[in-house]
């Protein structure tokens, strides 16, 4: 096996690096880069770092592997005591004033690694909001790191994650598998929904994949792994990611405070944190089509009606709204209905724009403009299902309920496996207070996922199984009894 990095070669696997993650490796960190490489060389087989790096150039497979194996997961619980106690006394107490009207609060750990910063978050908001329950809070956790994520999903940790954690906490939110390891108890796990996520990507902020409207984004030890320009670009995107008001917090270590001079500087009892001010526009610049792979989070369990994806309201003093967009915090994504079922035809190149134009202005919270394109979509092809199927997601992003369902109910009509449509038309009807006919719908989609394997992939819900989304019909269906 040869494992030399010649300085060629360093720079090739730098400039890729770089291209397509964000992580910067300067000279001072080459040994660093160099002890990785050879670690993913034993792991993908390859008998040399230039056949590595060829492979990786070329295929997706081994690149996500090469930028696994070169990222750093080392994190605790309660990790920066100053940054929860900022949390605790500052930033909490400020949400629940301005959002104790609606009780509707979203959270973002980007760079959550294998989980312990936004299950430390869960368990906050657990003690510190007045009566739980009553409040609608997301809290979307994402990584470039898979490994990570499903470590994450999993919640078993050992000693090490909790040397900053009071024995009172971990006796209280987990429970001991064995000797030294411990389980986050289900109630925490079920609050957070993890994905994966490229920072450097276009893909956020977005009102499709539930990166938009955020009241606090944790993105801690993340930058120092950036090269300055790349810095620069990831603080702008978190900027128009948070709603005006919102919350920044970065680590201790992390780049220049000239990056973050849009916002405003507030100190706390040993720390600094960033808020992006309340007189803020809403929406300042258009997001970018997403182009990357959709994000993927699992299905929320929460026993009372999930929290939703923002809607895109107009009104700056208001934070996203909890509505009944399970289909945009369950499984946020691109919709691609499968070709070969319903009655959906293919569409043109031309069509294909107007749908991607279509999301473009809905991601970017011009939610008019979006809906016109779907309409026009729609008379040039009526049989589109996709078509009817966003114009279902916009109309309840407006609160227009009655003519989302409506929408739904078409898209379902010519693709009867757009499951998707018939769960958000299910909350929808939870939303606003229809219990009977919500307990209905959600029984017949739970009917009709009976005739699929559990393990597989529900219908255009992503890579979401039909376990995981008949568990979370489940749950709905006992709350609305109760």
């Amino acid at each position: 096996m040869h494992t030399l990095l010649s300085d060629e070669l360093y720079q090739q696997f730098r400039d890729l690096l770089l291209t397509r993650s964000g992580l910067f490796f300067p000279d001072h960190r080459r040994n660093d880069l160099h002890h990785y490489l050879t670690t993913v060389l034993t792991t993908t087989g390859h008998q040399s770092l230039e056949a590595l790096y060829a492979a990786a150039s070329v295929d997706e497979h081994v690149l996500r592997t090469l930028i696994e194996g070169v990222t750093v997961g080392e994190t605790y619980f309660f990790r920066n005591a100053a940054q929860f106690d900022a949390l605790r006394t500052r930033i909490i107490p400020d949400l629940i004033e301005r959002r104790g009207a609606i009780r509707s609060l979203r959270f973002w750990s980007a760079g959550c690694a294998t989980g312990e910063e936004p299950y430390s978050l869960a368990i906050l908001l657990r003690e510190t909001l007045p009566d739980p329950p009553s409040w609608q809070v997301a809290i979307l956790a994402t990584d470039i790191n898979t490994t990570f994520l499903e470590r994450a999903r999993v919640g078993v940790y050992g000693a090490w994650s909790f040397r900053e954690t009071p024995a009172a906490v971990r006796e209280q939110y987990f429970e001991q598998t064995g000797a030294a390891r411990w389980r986050i108890a289900s109630g925490i796990r079920q609050q957070v929904l993890f994905a994966r996520l490229n920072l450097i990507e276009d893909e956020y902020p977005a009102v499709m994949n539930g990166t938009s409207m955020q009241d606090v984004i944790l993105c801690r030890n993340v930058l120092i792994y950036f090269d300055d320009e790349t810095i620069r670009t990831v603080v702008r995107r978190l900027y128009h990611a948070l709603t005006p008001g919102g919350w920044l917090i970065v680590g201790h270590a992390e780049a220049r405070s000239d990056f973050f001079a849009a916002f405003e500087t507030i100190n706390c009892p040993g720390t600094v944190i960033y808020r992006k001010p309340l007189q803020a526009p809403l929406f300042e610049h258009p997001a970018p089509l997403i182009t990357a792979s959709p994000l993927r989070p699992p299905l929320p369990t929460v026993e009372h009606a999930p929290s939703g994806v923002e809607s895109a309201r107009a009104a700056a003093s208001l934070p996203a709204t909890p509505a009944a967009d399970a289909n945009a915090t369950l499984l946020a994504r691109k919709r691609h209905p499968s070709s070969h079922h319903g009655t959906s035809p293919q569409h043109t190149s031309g069509e294909a724009d107007v749908l991607a134009a279509a999301r473009q202005a809905a991601d970017r919270g011009d939610l008019q403009t979006a809906l016109h394109l779907c309409t026009a979509m729609i008379e040039r092809q009526p049989l589109c299902a996709e078509a009817h199927l966003l114009t279902g997601q916009i109309l309840e992003h407006q609160e227009r309920f009655d003519d989302a369902i409506a929408a739904y109910r078409r898209a379902i009509y010519l693709d009867h496996t757009l499951h998707l449509a018939s769960l958000a038309i299910a909350v929808i009807l939870q939303r606003t207070g229809r219990i009977s006919d919500a307990r209905r719908s959600y029984e017949r989609l739970s009917r009709a996922l009976a005739a699929l394997p559990p393990d597989a992939p529900a219908p255009s819900l992503g890579n979401t199984t039909v376990a995981e989304l008949q568990a979370f019909i489940q749950r709905q269906v006992a709350a609305l009894r109760s």
